[in-house]
């Protein structure tokens, strides 16, 4: 199957709501969601958000039923699923064998809001404002008068003390996330150029941790030692950057979560939050490994699975002497995190 952006109702139905032109938009895609998901919608209300372009990729948790009842969201889906192979037909000629999600992450806000900056966040995704900014609409502005369509940010891992904090319940509210998971690694991960695509160079704390723990590291060949060389890495990278404001128009779209079309403004940085080591970490990581729908069949969700097997048998601590607690966006902008 190949799809062009401009295919969007030849596969997916809207099944409630409109949007509104000009009001600050945000897509997301959900699938069981149900542990964040109340959390996520008051966390991006309160940030300014007006409306939200959701789209259900076949939940069954409950996630479906609570966003049919919010009077702010529109509800799209679909018969094919997120992983569903398929050939993007970018508008630049360019054609991209990927997967229905991708596909759907560009067109969907291409065409339920040509021009207009539409935001995108996953439901771990939570945006952290500078500290002398309202609200998101004052991003919008900011991009409207200075002319910038893409705007990057940090993905930045947020994490509890210990692995036996998982076992606590987890947080309903915004505050209490950050104060259920409460620590962060102060240091810089994304590197932004005029006229570049953006420059992953830090470390993830997913990977701090893979390789503390030695997890996903395959044994060397007979080769390999015989040449004094160890074993390769199976996984090496873990998200350290978005692109969560994008201008949708003919001649920008966005290319997965972290490219776009266009570079991104150079000299301004958000940055997100994303609580991958909560309470629903266990849950998270069997469904991900069952649905086969994430980068390289969810091979990270493997790495996962046996990093909480051992810090569990370690009884193991995330902090390391990186580590700090979150207190405000002034020690994101001081670590190089957030630039505005």
């Amino acid at each position: 199957m190949q799809l062009r952006l401009d295919d969007l109702w030849s596969e997916v139905r809207r099944v409630k709501g409109a949007p509104i032109p000009g009001v600050p938009k945000l897509f997301a895609i959900m699938r069981d969601e149900m542990a964040l998901l109340p959390t996520f919608l008051q966390h991006y209300r309160t940030l300014g958000f007006e409306q939200f372009l959701i789209f259900d990729d076949g939940s069954i948790d409950g996630s479906s039923e609570l966003l049919e009842a919010q009077p702010d969201v529109v509800l799209y889906r679909s018969e094919s699923r997120y992983s569903t192979p398929l050939t993007i037909a970018y508008p630049d000629g360019e054609l991209r064998k990927d997967r229905f999600g991708i596909w759907l992450k560009a067109a969907l806000p291409h065409v339920e809001a040509p021009g207009e900056v539409v935001a995108y966040f996953d439901a771990d995704e939570f945006l952290i404002l500078p500290d002398n900014m309202k609200n998101v609409g004052q991003i919008i502005e900011d991009m409207s008068e200075s002319s910038q369509s893409v705007i990057c940010a940090s993905v930045v891992e947020f994490f509890p003390e210990t692995v036996s904090d998982l076992e606590k319940p987890m947080p309903g509210t915004p505050a209490g996330l950050f104060d259920a998971y409460p620590y962060f690694e102060p240091e810089a991960l994304v590197r932004l150029k005029q006229g570049e695509q953006p420059d992953p160079f830090g470390i993830s704390k997913t990977n701090r941790l893979f390789e503390i723990h030695e997890i996903g590291r395959e044994k060397a060949s007979l080769w390999r030692r015989l040449r004094g060389r160890g074993p390769k890495k199976r996984f090496n990278r873990s998200p350290r950057h978005k692109l969560p404001f994008i201008r949708r128009d003919a001649e920008i779209w966005q290319v997965g979560s972290h490219y776009a079309s266009v570079a991104p403004a150079p000299d301004k940085l958000l940055t997100i939050a994303h609580f991958v080591f909560t309470a629903e970490f266990a849950a998270k990581i069997d469904r991900a490994r069952e649905w086969r729908a994430h980068t390289e069949s969810a091979s990270k969700y493997d790495h996962y699975a046996e990093l909480l097997d051992v810090m569990r048998e370690r009884d193991g601590s995330f902090l390391s002497e990186r580590s700090v607690r979150y207190e405000g966006p002034w020690q994101l902008r001081d670590a190089g995190l957030m630039v505005w």
